[in-house]
Order: structure tokens, then C-alpha cells, then sequence
């Protein structure tokens, strides 16, 4: 790894790819994470969620009408937690499942009107710290590191 710097541009070290660096960022990474999860589910925890109940939220919100293996994918967990979890979202009518009109085997699955006013206040304080911390950076840095994250994202989904 300390190998980065030498071999991409030869006489122009490239600082933010210093061993050192990349940990920090990682670390930066888990920081922001844990942060993140627990403002999140300190709000959920009234109404019964945990963290695997709001991402399988915020996925079907993202993805209307996604179906049961589209979700498990995004999700990457096993087939037995997602049940679990989606049993109980069904359960609370918080999901609603639909035949697909055009294969009857597939279900897509959608948000019903509470959980959609459920979610965008369990997660409007971190949107908002996110949209602040854009703000500040400006354009440029936003695009910089969203294009991070998807190449980030690209190679977890390529695994």
C-alpha cells in the first residue's frame, strides 16, 4: 500500500493516498457511521425499529416496488433475516405487497403512507446534517465523493 504515492504519478505524491490518510478516512468512515446509526436509531427505538427495519425502509422508499430478491441483494442479508424482518413490516402494515401484474410468482413491495411520514422523521435530523455538511463543501467536493462512494458501492455489489 505504501507503494500507492510511487506508482500513480512519479514526482508528485499524491497526499490523501498516504497509508496513514486512507486509515484515518476509514476511521473517519466509522465514525460518521456509528454516529449516524445511533441518531437514527435513538428516534426508531420509540417506534419499535431497528437498524435492519430502517434500511429495509429506506431501500423500498428508494426503490418502489422493488421485489423481495431485488431488496435481499441491496440489502445483503440472508434470505431467513429479511423474512423476518419483512414479516413483521407487513405485519404493521408499514409494507405493502402487490402482485406483479405481469409474472403473479413476484411481489413488489411498497411503503404505506405512515411509514413513509415514519422514516422521513426518523432520518430528517441526518439529512439535514448531511445537506449542511454538502453545503459547506460545495459542488465540486459533493460530486467528488458521491463518485467515491459509487466506486465504493460498485465494488461491494461485484462481490
Amino acid at each position: 500500500m505504501s507503494d500507492l504515492n510511487n506508482n500513480l504519478h512519479k514526482g508528485s505524491p499524491l497526499l490523501y493516498l498516504r497509508e496513514d490518510k486512507l486509515k484515518e478516512t476509514l476511521n473517519n468512515f466509522f465514525l460518521v457511521y456509528k454516529t449516524f446509526e445511533n441518531q437514527i436509531l435513538d428516534n426508531a427505538s420509540v417506534n419499535g425499529f431497528g437498524i435492519a427495519d430502517i434500511r429495509c425502509i429506506l431501500i423500498i422508499l428508494l426503490y418502489p416496488g422493488i421485489t423481495f430478491n431485488e431488496l435481499l441483494i441491496k440489502l445483503s442479508i440472508t434470505k431467513q433475516s429479511l423474512n423476518r424482518v419483512l414479516k413483521i413490516l407487513l405485519e404493521k402494515k408499514m409494507v405493502i405487497q402487490e402482485t406483479n401484474k405481469k409474472d403473479k410468482r413476484m411481489k413488489n413491495l411498497y411503503l404505506s403512507d405512515e411509514s413513509k411520514k415514519i422514516i422521513n422523521n426518523l432520518i430528517g435530523p441526518t439529512i439535514k446534517e448531511i445537506s449542511n455538511a454538502f453545503q459547506k463543501s460545495g459542488s465540486e467536493a459533493v460530486n467528488g465523493f458521491n463518485q467515491i462512494f459509487l466506486n465504493l458501492a460498485e465494488k461491494t455489489n461485484d462481490e
